[in-house]
């Protein structure tokens, strides 16, 4: 039996504003255009500006990810921060919730050293349904963590963002861009090691394939292993050859493919309260290198595939098609002796677990949007139509056992290996066939008039998602938003967006409920620099998600309806700034107020979500070839669950590094670079959240040596 959801007739009050609204700005532009122009790009040299995606420096001018077809940050109505390649190298980030440390608003490391997904919270928002990533413009899926050595830049789209990506948690979203082929031609082969056994080779190679330029490629590579627990390792071989042909001025072509294997792709462990947060009855505090309970037994092994291409074509009048398409594939197979629960004793004895998880994520993405100007009078409309499809089949198996192990943290005696397999993995027993149809249709209107710009963005979404029945759902979501540049580099904005998420439960009558649904208003101000090397923003938020669903009891019995809120409030303030050839920084502060607003926990705050971040990055040229730089982050305190039964402290971090241009020292050394990264300087322990009673250590101080040679 196919189920659907209930649909009200006619049209709802919100639809008809947004459809209304849309209509007349689409039809204005377009029934009533005196011409149709079309404006050569204007290329600005200097540090901190894009190429082909690429941002050189820690100041970004662009956002790809914000709106349908990217605009200038300065005019976004919406919040986006971006991370760079050279911001990503100088801090040394080995994954993409490293990358974004520096970053307002963004708690990604809830899980400290055993977070395998790259799972980030946004605004507050993120608990089961962790912040959708997407990968060159199209979604990237769950349960991958891409290499950020493969990343040209990172943008963190903040509030809801449905109108560029459809179905969406309402903290919003985190975009990757791929390196690709450039107009640069070079290469550059990276050594690196460090603690805990790091070792490590990258490569970044590009240049062209024809005299004329007009087929040109690039390879990235990288592989790595550390140790993170005695016969516990991680390791990492990432492959990422791509191809760009330009077929005429007007078309270019590129291929991109991607192979990285995990053999080892670390750990996803919980450990008890006690002996992390607070001492055991008898003085025990678990050791910060802890990561497994049976490290001769344990492991995650991953594969991730994915191929695809761009097409980019500029028409004779000025209009341009984009059109892409995406195959990814993530097989990831999980043994592990895990915690049972964390009900052990205050002397750190607590009761073990064996289970075995095998899933296979395959995903086929596809997008085309059409974009061009259009003039109305004093008006000037940039307009983007198009679609997206998503199709994504998830298949696995889970199979554990019931308690099977004691384990004791005062010996740290882990089960034999053969202990382990003789256990029978048969007290539950699951298994996962889903698909995943999401089909989009999309129009977005950037006007300027003056000082004045004006951003709406329309999109309707039907999802279908099948298992043991079919959920169909729609929505319609929506951006408006409005900004006035002062002349100075100043600009204020406001803007109001909406999203959705499909909920497959249904109610007593079989029938699926509404998706849940989130609004946010947004009023904010950036300055950029007139030589665009200095960007400062500012912007308060109010997010409310709507349609949670609610379980209560009443005469014994219980019941479910869809009723729920929840609210989110807070403050973000960021600056990147090149403010001489010696001297760079990047700031940001970022404050949050997530509340329930109905049901048992009325009032109380998110669990898992820091009230605050701030932090501050400075990098000086002691001299012409030697580099310095300095980093401290504040990660504030935060509750354990729902109930806030309690809190976990508050944190903060020293990160530090050195660099050196050796061929500015010795000359026959030309393009070679040395540098030294270290994180946490001080070696602070601390717990980077509590869920219920579980508790997530973070990573105790680490460094990595670089040498590299560019040539």
């Amino acid at each position: 039996m196919k189920k659907t959801m209930k649909k009200p007739g006619g049209c709802r009050q919100q639809t008809c504003v947004w459809i209304g609204l849309m209509a007349t700005m689409a039809l204005a532009g377009m029934a009533q255009a005196q011409e149709i122009i079309h404006l050569d790009p204007i290329y600005v040299e200097g540090e901190g500006l894009e190429s082909d995606g690429e941002v050189e420096g820690y100041v970004a001018n662009t956002s790809s990810a914000a709106t349908i077809g990217g605009m200038s940050r300065v005019e976004t109505p919406v919040s986006v921060s971006v991370v760079g390649a050279d911001q990503i190298e100088d801090q040394g980030a080995t994954s993409l919730v490293e990358a974004l440390r520096y970053t307002a608003g963004v708690f990604g490391e809830y899980r400290g050293t055993s977070n395998l997904s790259d799972e980030i919270v946004l605004r507050g928002f993120g608990d089961r349904a962790f912040v959708p990533k997407t990968l060159d413009g199209l979604s990237f899926g769950s349960g991958g963590q891409i290499d950020p050595y493969y990343f040209s830049r990172v943008e963190v789209v903040k509030g809801p963002n449905s109108v560029v990506s459809g179905q969406s948690t309402p903290g919003g979203m985190v975009a990757m861009s791929s390196k690709q082929p450039t107009q640069e031609q070079g290469n550059e082969l990276q050594f690196e090691f460090g603690s805990d056994d790091y070792r490590r080779v990258n490569g970044d190679f590009q240049g062209d394939l024809s005299e004329d330029g007009s087929l040109s490629y690039r390879l990235v590579t990288s592989a790595w292993q550390k140790n993170l627990q005695e016969e516990f390792d991680q390791s990492r071989y990432l492959f990422a050859p791509s191809l760009r042909w330009e077929l005429s001025e007007d078309t270019t072509l590129t291929f991109k493919a991607l192979y990285q294997d995990e053999p080892e792709a670390g750990q996803r462990g919980f450990m008890p309260k006690a002996g992390t947060l607070i001492q055991t009855s008898n003085g025990i505090w678990i050791d910060e290198d802890f990561q497994s309970y049976a490290p001769d037994y344990d492991y995650v092994e991953r594969t991730t595939k994915s191929l695809g291409y761009e097409l980019d074509h500029t028409f004779g009048n000025g209009w341009t098609l984009k059109h892409s398409l995406n195959w990814s594939q993530i097989d990831m197979d999980q043994s592990q002796v895990g915690l049972w629960s964390s009900s052990g004793d205050d002397a750190g004895n607590y009761d073990l677990y064996v289970f075995r998880d095998v899933s296979e994520r395959e995903s086929l993405t596809g997008k085309a949007a059409l974009s061009g100007t259009v003039m109305t009078g004093a008006l000037e409309h940039d307009i983007a139509v198009g679609m997206d499809v998503l199709k994504r089949k998830t298949t696995g198996t889970y199979d554990r056992s019931g308690v099977v192990f004691t384990y004791n943290f005062a010996d740290g005696t882990s089960p034999t290996l053969a202990e382990i397999e003789a256990v029978s993995l048969d007290a539950s027993n699951s298994v996962t066939d889903t698909e995943l149809t999401q089909t989009g249709l999309f129009v977005q209107d950037h006007v300027s008039y003056g000082n004045w710009d004006f951003l709406a963005g329309l999109r309707y979404d039907w999802t279908e998602t099948s298992a043991e029945e079919t959920y169909d759902a729609e929505a319609l979501t929506g951006r408006l938003g409005v900004s006035y540049g002062f002349g100075n580099g100043l600009t204020t904005y406001l803007s109001y967006s909406t999203s959705f998420e499909p909920v497959t439960d249904t109610d007593d009558d079989g029938n699926v409920y509404d998706p849940t649904t989130a609004r946010q208003w947004e009023l904010g101000a950036k300055w950029q620099s007139a030589d665009g090397r200095m960007f400062v923003s500012a912007a308060l938020f109010d997010i409310q998600k709507k349609n949670i669903l609610e379980s209560y009891t009443e005469e014994g019995e219980t019941y479910t309806d869809q009723i729920g809120s929840v609210r989110s409030k807070g403050i973000e303030i960021e600056a990147q700034a090149e403010v001489n050839d010696r001297l760079s920084l990047i700031a940001a502060y970022g404050y949050n107020d997530g509340y329930y607003e109905t049901g048992d926990n009325e009032g109380n705050n998110f669990y898992a979500v820091p009230d605050q971040n701030a932090s501050l990055w400075v990098k000086y040229g002691l001299t012409d070839a030697i580099d310095t730089s300095f980093g401290i982050r504040y990660v504030g305190s935060s509750w354990n669950s729902s109930s806030n039964d309690f809190k976990v402290p508050s944190y903060t971090l020293f990160d530090a590094g050195v660099s050196a241009d050796m061929g500015k020292l010795i000359p026959s050394a030309q393009g070679v670079k040395a540098k030294l990264s270290v994180q946490n300087l001080t070696d602070e322990r601390y717990v980077t959240s509590c869920v219920r009673e579980y508790c997530w250590l973070g990573e105790g101080r680490n460094w990595a040596a670089t040498l590299t040679y560019e040539w």
